[in-house]
């Protein structure tokens, strides 16, 4: 046990120095992020909540005004412009490691947990660049924090839980993801009243929050945004209803980019054991599903039934073509669920053959080394980290 402890704060503080080195390579901006600096420095403030943002960027409208306001006296310089995807990446990476430590009983399945974290090089270099998907994370993980404890903060209720139902929904402001993520814990508060037989305070609080922020969203944001780009950029990862083959090649593309681009991205044999792994969890997941969810009693309170849920929604949102399907980067805030999952199906393996438990516990985390060596590499020694970025420089190796 004294050894898996001092093993979890090594890799911890492996993780914050990895995002750390990352963020003060200070990597020049590039294309995307580029475009949302020219709303920065050019729009003024109201402009930001009244017209499009400039060169076909959509980003919530108070985040970035925040971003603006306090990158003006540091007169836009790198670290200014990517402190706030900083923070929220490590405040997300805390949160989950709370959320962690609440699913995973076994210390040894936390360590390959951070270890997943590690060896992510969305999460790792998200954590420095200038778009909100760390805030996607952090607000994913308050969500599912929020729902883990909705049977325990009920029962003391009183101002603080209150409190929380107000301000919850503000996730909305600052991430778009969350806007349906909240959908959630909206669905536990009718199930309550359901179960109660009457209509509760606490949901009227909740949705009178809720709905605010819909409204200032759409008014100060969605109305006046280009409604163009989704499918100007989006098109190819939406689900088609078309024709049979068309929703299976949509939603298989869908699904290999939901399990294979988690951890690396290049050389593409990299994504060969994600497949595998994170295929081996949402396989649990839909396996394990039923019988957690009837076990409390249809209340989303557990996580194989909350990543289910999210699972689904993203595929609703897909087929109705509002949001794109499994996009590594606007599905970052789902990564940390396949992450929990996965271990969860590697552990209920060990409960049933210790063998191959421990085996696929050994190659997991020697996949996991491998992965975050190679990150690692790309920070310290090419001082370049991308979102796709080859690890080794490995990329023609086949």
């Amino acid at each position: 046990m004294r050894y898996q402890r001092a093993l979890i704060l090594v890799l911890v503080g492996w993780y914050l120095v990895l995002a750390l080195g990352h963020y003060f390579n200070q990597r020049p901006l590039w294309n995307d992020e580029q475009c949302v600096l020219n709303s920065i420095i050019q729009l003024k403030p109201a402009s930001l909540f009244s017209q499009p943002l400039l060169s076909d960027q959509a980003f919530p409208r108070l985040y970035l005004w925040c971003i603006q306001q306090f990158t003006q006296p540091f007169h836009q310089n790198l670290l200014s412009l990517r402190l706030f995807s900083l923070m929220a990446m490590i405040g997300a990476f805390f949160v989950w490691l709370k959320v962690a430590r609440r699913v995973l009983s076994h210390s040894g399945n936390l360590v390959l947990f951070i270890g997943c974290w590690c060896a992510s090089m969305p999460l790792v270099y998200y954590a420095a660049e200038l778009k909100p998907y760390s805030m996607d994370v952090l607000a994913a993980g308050l969500i599912v924090l929020f729902l883990l404890n909705s049977n325990v903060i009920p029962a003391k209720a009183g101002i603080q839980y209150n409190a929380i139902l107000f301000f919850l929904p503000l996730l909305g402001l600052a991430s778009y993801p969350a806007l349906f993520l909240l959908l959630l814990p909206l669905y536990n508060l009718v199930r309550d009243c359901v179960d109660k037989r009457r209509w509760l305070p606490e949901l009227s609080l909740f949705l009178g929050s809720y709905l605010l922020v819909l409204a200032l969203v759409y008014f100060f944001d969605f109305r006046v945004s280009a409604h163009y780009l989704l499918e100007e950029f989006w098109h190819d990862y939406f689900i088609s209803l078309h024709s049979m083959k068309d929703f299976l090649g949509t939603l298989g593309k869908g699904m290999n980019n939901l399990i294979a681009r988690r951890f690396a991205e290049s050389p593409r044999w990299v994504k060969v054991p994600s497949r595998i792994f994170i295929g081996l969890g949402v396989g649990y997941m839909l396996v394990a599903f039923w019988g957690q969810f009837k076990k409390d009693r249809f209340v989303l309170r557990s996580i194989v039934p909350i990543s289910l849920a999210m699972f689904l929604m993203q595929l609703v949102l897909a087929v109705l073509r509002v949001y794109p399907f499994a996009v590594p980067r606007m599905s970052l805030f789902f990564t940390p669920l396949l992450l929990l999952i996965t271990i969860m199906g590697i552990h209920f393996i060990y409960q049933q053959h210790q063998a191959v438990g421990r085996i696929l516990r050994i190659i997991f985390a020697g996949y996991l080394i491998f992965v975050s060596f190679g990150i690692a590499s790309d920070v310290f020694i090419k001082g370049d980290l991308g979102a796709e970025s080859t690890l080794y420089g490995l990329k023609h190796l086949l």
